[in-house]
């Protein structure tokens, strides 16, 4: 029932309120759709004007789907847990925590930007992903992974993006 509710809210805030028939739609380029699994919902956040902006170290309010991340150079980062590929030099870090699931599951992470991702439960070790999908040339996302989560709070960390800021989004997988 909680993830139905959390899709539902997803789905509230994507649209933002307004009907299907009111909305225009967009031309999507090819390249967006032909990663190994739908993110339509995650370009629909990503193009939303409200989709809100948070410095390293935030927690995403709990009916947010994600955020525009802020990043600072990735040697002032203090990641909880060292990230598991070296960050190139002048490339950019910033934590973002998400809270604690009612519904375990599968759930993917999807970023708007190239970067590295380390995903933790526990603060101290990362979780391993069950699978990815990257498209460079799609100009809204660039990858999406998915983890199984437990319940307890989701603890982002990324390393060796190319700007300084990103946009991130955890949602249930489709």
């Amino acid at each position: 029932m909680r993830k139905a509710a959390l899709g539902l809210a997803l789905l509230a805030f994507a649209c933002g309120g307004a009907r299907a028939q009111d909305a225009a739609p967009a031309a999507i380029p090819p390249a967006c759709t032909a990663f190994g699994w739908s993110l339509m919902r995650e370009l629909a956040w990503f193009s939303a004007p409200s989709l809100g902006e948070l410095a390293s170290g935030a927690t995403v309010a709990p009916d947010m789907p994600g955020a525009v991340l802020k990043l600072r150079p990735d040697a002032e980062v203090a990641f909880p847990v060292p990230p598991s590929k070296e960050p190139a030099p002048g490339s950019y870090g910033g934590i973002l925590r998400f809270p604690a699931l009612t519904t375990p599951g599968l759930y993917q992470v999807t970023l708007s930007e190239d970067a590295w991702i380390d995903v933790s439960q526990d603060g101290r070790t990362t979780r391993p992903p069950t699978a990815f999908t990257v498209k460079r040339d799609c100009p809204t996302i660039r990858k999406s992974v998915r983890y199984q989560f437990g319940t307890t709070p989701i603890l982002i960390e990324v390393s060796g993006a190319k700007r300084d800021t990103i946009k991130i989004a955890i949602a249930p997988a489709e």
